[in-house]
């Protein structure tokens, strides 16, 4: 009986808290609606937190460490069971898991910070940052950029913050709200195919959204184990090799050593690293193709043509432009990879290379990886449609108004509303990545290194030529955490959380 009474008790309380979350929050429906799902998410974040803890208690045997770890997680948990406990589970609109998709990005990269901020209370700027270097480090790390705020420190870090970074990239590469319906979600719905879709995401490998979900994260993890074998085959270090696999597939680029890839200095680590930074910026649907056997459907899409094109072409313009040796080859075949792809590992110093060299790395960064791969920036398929539509329109001009002309590319039909989206999009993202360099051209930098450095972080790319620093002004770092943030999520998420959840419904 009395079990009852306390049961009937807490039920009671609980309604009664979530009718005063109802009236204080009914004029703001859109935060009412996300703040359930958003809690949830928060949990799973603090669970994500437990594994680089573990490290820090049995590889770095530091409790100070720990706690830096610890104490995020246990915020994460708590505010996440606060959302969970007073706000009901809701149907979500299209805006509302837009915002939603948004405002996680955003709030996750911030409690991702806690450790790099809490480290600096416990051990100073050996191990620690402050808290605007460590959100723009979590961001960088979350929407797998690579930019970093350690600078020439990486090396001194303990192996849990290190390996705190290539988590944050390998989890954000994929995504954190693919990672939420994969692991939470136990069937495809509405909310799901939403929540799927406000992340960038349309292409389904099985019709369920829910295990299209969990096979990219198969494939992910797959092709993550493979890449740690193949690095360690070549004579890279075990950690260094899990490291970089799990940057180099989420196409992020942080590193466990200063100077990136170029510290090993070996061709054949470098010839090594290359496919799976390429396989990262492939779409996952093309590599499902790949693993059931379909080879002349993988090889016959049309981003999978553009990218082995644009790669040979590039890297043959910086090895004409640089000379005709084998080092130029070697590291201009690189370069162009990390580039196009996002990755943003480095084997050469790109500070030093001509503005030829830099601009055309810089369109690689704006053109970005294929659609629905790790990769961010414009994206394959909008090139092509760019470049494909720009001849069709020629050819309209030529003919009889009469005349019909269809824009086809591959084995598809584009209507002019696709062309007049791409092309709308593709001006947004320019005009962001010129607001962006204005800023740096301000504060004294170069036009092609200030149009350099914001192409990486909208591209979430992560090269730099040496603008990025824990010195910057605070203003730079929030413009450029900005653009990462906005890159990621393909700027009109991020225009909608800015525009939309303070409205009254």
């Amino acid at each position: 009986m009395s079990r009852e009474i306390s049961s009937y008790s807490l039920s009671g309380v609980k309604e009664s808290f979530r009718d005063q979350m109802k009236k204080y929050f009914k004029q703001y429906s859109l935060l009412y609606t996300i703040a359930h799902y958003f809690g949830i998410i928060c949990v799973l974040m603090g669970f994500i937190l437990v594994l680089p803890m573990i490290l820090a208690f049995f590889v770095d045997k530091n409790i100070e460490l720990v706690i830096c770890f610890l104490w995020p997680a246990l915020f994460s948990w708590g505010i996440g069971s606060v959302l969970m406990f007073s706000f009901e589970k809701t149907e979500l609109d299209l805006t509302s898991a837009i915002t939603l998709a948004a405002l996680v990005w955003l709030v996750i990269s911030i409690i991702g910070a806690l450790p790099f901020w809490i480290a600096r209370g416990f051990f100073g700027s050996e191990y620690g940052l402050t808290f605007l270097s460590a959100v723009f480090e979590s961001m960088s790390g979350f929407t797998a950029t690579g930019l970093t705020m350690y600078g020439m420190r990486v090396e001194g870090l303990p192996r849990s913050i290190l390996f705190w970074r290539s988590l944050t990239q390998w989890v954000g590469g994929v995504g954190v709200i693919v990672l939420f319906l994969s692991v939470l979600i136990t069937r495809s719905g509405t909310i799901a195919h939403r929540l799927y879709s406000a992340e960038g995401r349309d292409q389904r490998l099985v019709p369920s959204v829910v295990r299209t979900t969990r096979r990219i994260w198969l494939i992910y993890l797959g092709y993550t184990l493979l890449c740690v074998l193949v690095l360690v085959a070549v004579g890279m270090p075990f950690f260094d090799s899990v490291n970089h696999s799990m940057t180099g597939l989420a196409t992020g680029g942080f590193s466990v050593r200063n100077e990136s890839i170029m510290f090993y200095d070996s061709t054949i680590i470098e010839m090594a690293i290359i496919p799976f930074m390429i396989l990262g910026g492939i779409s996952f649907a093309m590599h499902h193709e790949l693993i059931l056997g379909k080879i002349k459907t993988f090889f016959d899409n049309i981003e999978v043509k553009a990218m082995l094109i644009i790669l040979f072409i590039s890297a043959l313009m910086l090895i004409l432009n640089q000379g005709l040796e084998w080092s130029n080859v070697r590291y201009s075949s690189f370069q162009v990879t990390t580039a196009l792809t996002g990755t943003g590992f480095n084997t050469a110093v790109v500070a030093n290379w001509n503005d030829f060299s830099k601009f055309i790395l810089t369109i690689l960064m704006v053109f970005g990886g294929g659609f629905g791969s790790t990769a961010s920036a414009l994206k394959l398929f909008r090139v092509v449609i760019l470049f494909w539509s720009l001849a069709w329109f020629v050819k309209r001009m030529l003919l009889p108004e009469s005349a019909m002309l269809k824009l086809k590319i591959g084995d598809k039909y584009y209507h002019p509303d696709d062309i007049m989206r791409v092309a709308v999009y593709a001006v947004l993202y320019i005009l962001v990545l010129v607001g962006g360099a204005l800023v740096f051209m301000a504060s004294g930098a170069t036009t092609i290194d200030s149009l350099f450095e914001v192409s990486s972080a909208l591209g979430n790319v992560g090269l730099s030529v040496g603008l990025t620093s824990s010195c910057m002004p605070w203003w730079e770092k929030v413009v450029l955490i900005i653009e990462m943030w906005a890159g990621r999520l393909e700027i009109f998420p991020v225009l909608v959380l800015l525009t939309s959840p303070f409205r009254k419904h």
